[in-house]
């Protein structure tokens, strides 16, 4: 007689043992997210993506052209001759200094290292300075570049919420992006003539004269961001009065210090709007 198949293979105390194959657990949580993506809209469905960063994208652009005889007029970084970003020995050697004598990595206080900060105020307005020493100077660390021109924005948003921005025509991609997103409504004054390739200072002093008091101008110190085209001294000194006598605010963004004439040359129009009292 064949065995019961039901009862077989019984266990030592004759009874039967044998469990029934389980069955592949199903990921009901798994399968309900994927479902639920698909069907229903999250909170940030709506968000668009943003378009490419110009800049950036001319980075790229370059790097995808196999011309041998290209050049990178895009990212404004210091490069060597095979186009790439140079370390200077002076970073280097802050580096190693910071890994060296490093003693903690606590919280800085809200407006930075303060002997980062005084070393800056000096480094822009020079050693002694009168503004200095009547302590008319406030200096905030940030993270960069960009974040100080943001803070800025802020703060001048915060006081003269009703002004409007003025950037030169061309500027820096990112001026109209960050005081934009500050709030503040962003137009042009004149500044290069592209049939002569040239500053074009007669239309910008005639632009400039015509702006609503309490209007903020932006202005680059040196290394004028596209163009390359700065202020003489002299013009300087023509634009300082306008600004004055206007009731303008001066914003004066200062990327380049060094990379033109000089440590000293290059912040000149920061040190005479100082003392102008502009």
């Amino acid at each position: 007689m064949e065995p019961n198949k039901s009862t077989d293979n019984g266990g030592p105390d004759g009874r039967n043992n044998h469990k029934p194959e389980a069955e592949e657990p199903i990921d009901l949580t798994s399968a309900t997210m994927n479902t639920a993506r698909k069907i229903m809209p999250t909170t940030f469905s709506t968000i668009e993506l943003a378009p490419p960063d110009p800049i950036l994208g001319l980075t790229e652009a370059f790097k995808r052209d196999v011309n041998p005889a290209k050049v990178n007029l895009g990212v404004g970084a210091y490069q060597t001759e095979q186009g790439v970003v140079a370390v200077m020995r002076a970073v280097k050697g802050a580096e190693q200094k910071l890994l060296t004598d490093e003693k903690s990595k606590t919280y800085l206080p809200i407006d930075g290292l303060q002997s980062y900060v005084s070393n800056v105020q000096e480094l822009l307005f020079g050693a002694g300075s009168k503004v200095l020493k009547e302590k008319r100077v406030a200096t905030a660390q940030t993270p960069g570049g960009t974040a100080a021109l943001r803070v800025g924005a802020d703060l001048l948003k915060q006081y003269f919420p009703d002004s409007t921005v003025y950037v030169s025509n061309p500027t820096w991609a990112n001026h109209n992006g960050v005081f934009g997103a500050a709030g503040f409504p962003v137009e042009n004054y004149s500044y290069y003539d592209h049939q002569s390739h040239s500053l074009d200072f007669e239309s910008m002093k005639r632009d400039i004269s015509a702006l609503p008091a309490k209007s903020i101008v932006v202005l680059h110190a040196c290394c004028h961001n596209p163009s390359g085209m700065d202020l003489s001294e002299s013009q300087w000194d023509e634009l300082i009065p306008i600004l004055k006598e206007k009731d303008l605010i001066p914003f004066v963004d200062c990327a380049y210090q060094g990379f033109g004439k000089g440590l000293e040359e290059d912040v000149a129009p920061i040190r005479k709007l100082a003392d102008s009292g502009a």
